[in-house]
């Protein structure tokens, strides 16, 4: 199966298969390795210890929404030790 750089998935799902998604997506983050498939690839992710974490929420009547994130970075961020020049 080649690799890929990107997956997108939407489906519609009754609360209990949504509650065992939401459960192996949390395994694999505490194992730290998402792997999800479909037919044409595959997307491993491979979780730092430290995450950034987002939760939004909103009602709009007759829509409601859940939204998190998860973000980390695979390798340090560089940051200059020289002060930027400023005129």
């Amino acid at each position: 199966m080649k690799s890929r750089t990107k997956f997108s998935h939407d489906s519609l799902l009754d609360r209990q298969s949504t509650k065992e998604l939401l459960e192996t997506l949390a395994k694999a983050v505490k194992k730290g390795k998402l792997e999800f498939q479909e037919s044409d690839g595959e997307l491993v992710l491979s979780p730092k210890s430290l995450l950034q974490v987002s939760v939004r929420a909103s009602d709009e009547g007759d829509k409601q929404e859940v939204e998190v994130r998860l973000k980390w970075r695979t390798k340090a961020k560089e940051i200059s030790d020289t002060p930027p020049t400023i005129k």
